[in-house]
């Protein structure tokens, strides 16, 4: 029986998009073939995308103080961030590296603020049903992009979409969740219409 220390690598990734075309798969990415390649590239781009869209697995919550220049500098794999509890009235968003005053137009802060902030992980550090979804579609992406058969596009995309409910749930049943803190609506009206930004 075969076994395997990891769930799926980045390697893995790359062979089953490359299987999904009829292409040979490959051993190592060092100096591998243009297809591989793309694979490779496809993924971690397909990665950054869905990691985007914000799951409690890539969200962190940070306190952090203003540096010597009053800016607030953010981690370098940044990829969305919001001010939370106390410190949700002051409006920011992230820019070029920074933490920037939307209201006052401005890098400068006087204090402290805990923010939460959704970062884009390696693909290995992200979870089983993520790898899944994330391989499925830049599987898909890259037939497209370089067979153009609908057939195939069909069959990828029902792989897409069973990976995506697969994600899905799994998102719901690891989620410690709480429907009266964690929903901008309800929690609007719990504050008597202010709107948490992020406290969810």
């Amino acid at each position: 029986m075969a076994y395997y220390d990891t769930p799926m690598t980045k390697l893995e990734a790359v062979n089953i998009c490359l299987s999904s075309m009829g292409e040979p798969v490959v051993n190592t990415l060092d100096g591998a073939a243009i297809d591989a390649q793309m694979a490779s590239d496809l993924i971690d781009e397909t990665s950054r995308s869905v990691q985007g869209m914000g799951w409690h697995w890539n969200r962190e919550q940070h306190t952090l103080s203003p540096n010597v220049s009053n800016e607030i500098v953010l981690p370098a794999n940044t990829i969305r961030v919001d001010t939370v509890n106390e410190s949700r009235s002051v409006n920011v968003v992230y820019r070029n590296g920074k933490l920037f005053d939307v209201e006052n137009a401005t890098f400068q802060f006087d204090k402290e603020l805990k923010l939460e902030i959704y970062v884009v992980l390696p693909f290995e550090h992200i979870p089983f049903a993520a790898k899944q979804f994330v391989t499925a579609r830049a599987a898909r992406l890259l037939q497209v992009r370089l067979l153009g058969s609908e057939t195939l596009n069909k069959f990828n995309m029902a792989d897409e979409q069973r990976a995506w409910v697969a994600l899905m749930q799994e998102e719901a049943e690891t989620f410690d969740g709480n429907m009266l803190t964690d929903s901008w609506s309800t929690r609007s009206i719990i504050t008597r219409g202010y709107f948490a930004r992020g406290a969810y």
